[in-house]
């Protein structure tokens, strides 16, 4: 599977993983695994569109936690200082 991916990637110039290119690029993929969102929420290419990650996301759970454990392995400091801010706030409320 990686190697399609990869080749996929390659013919259609999808290597950025970065800002909205990267989403882009990762809708297109999911849209071509089949993830079709009808009502193309968010489209933002003529094969891309929000909604199709949306989907894909719904019937993948594994990617929801991949995505969550990029986000706790990757330390970045306003990750860190939102969740702080969001706990501290939790707390006062109680």
């Amino acid at each position: 599977m990686e190697q399609l991916i990869e080749k996929w990637r390659e013919r259609n110039k999808a290597f950025s993983t970065e800002g909205r290119k990267g989403v882009v690029n990762l809708c297109r993929l999911v849209n071509v695994l089949g993830y079709n969102d009808p009502l193309y929420f968010g489209q933002m290419a003529p094969d891309a569109s929000i909604g199709d990650l949306i989907c894909f996301l719904e019937d993948n759970p594994g990617a929801i936690e991949a995505i969550i454990n990029f986000i706790g392995d990757s330390g970045t400091a306003w990750c860190k200082e939102s969740l702080q801010g969001e706990l501290e706030d939790e707390e006062e409320n109680e």
